[in-house]
């Protein structure tokens, strides 16, 4: 018998981040393993996740507008972390890429409840808090443990030279 309060775990998640910012998390903590000032291209990064290479092309279109990341155009194009790892916040990346307040969206029927119903107001305090808790970590936080030795690992298996000193 299940117990009050307890829920059983689900394969399928209601609330769940875009492919588009899950794969910019990836993005920056790849290039937050890397050597500071280390250029990288897109298929480095394809390969490294096993990811079809048009995914982290459309990525480093998002991270950069925040200026997360620098980019730089054939030749030899590539990206980098624009920030120090220790100065990027997750809740603040999840922020920018996903907005914030969309948990509900109360035009969309519309609903006839709009302005006469709290849990517009509730689903927003919830989604604020999970930005603020995520904002207790940093992409330097997170590459302190074994994500950052597993990273470290890709990045040096990566055998084309695809990594390069920036100017």
């Amino acid at each position: 018998m299940r117990r009050p309060g307890r829920h059983p775990p689900r394969k399928d998640c209601a609330l769940r981040l875009s492919l588009h910012t899950d794969l910019s998390l990836r993005l920056l903590l790849y290039l937050a393993a890397m050597q500071a000032g280390t250029w990288t291209t897109t298929p480095a990064v394809a390969r490294a996740f096993g990811v079809s290479l048009n995914h982290p092309k459309r990525v480093t279109r998002g991270p950069t507008a925040p200026g997360y990341l620098e980019t730089r155009h054939p030749p030899p194009g590539g990206v980098r972390l624009a920030r120090p790892p220790a100065e990027v916040r997750l809740g603040a990346v999840v922020a920018d890429l996903e907005g914030l307040g969309c948990l509900v969206d109360c035009a969309r029927g519309p609903c006839p409840l709009a302005g006469r119903c709290l849990l517009k107001t509730a689903l927003d305090a919830a989604e604020q808090s999970f930005v603020r808790e995520l904002d207790r970590f940093t992409l330097a936080d997170v590459l302190a443990g074994p994500t950052g030795a597993a990273l470290r690992e890709m990045i040096g298996g990566e055998a084309d030279g695809a990594a390069e000193p920036g100017p």
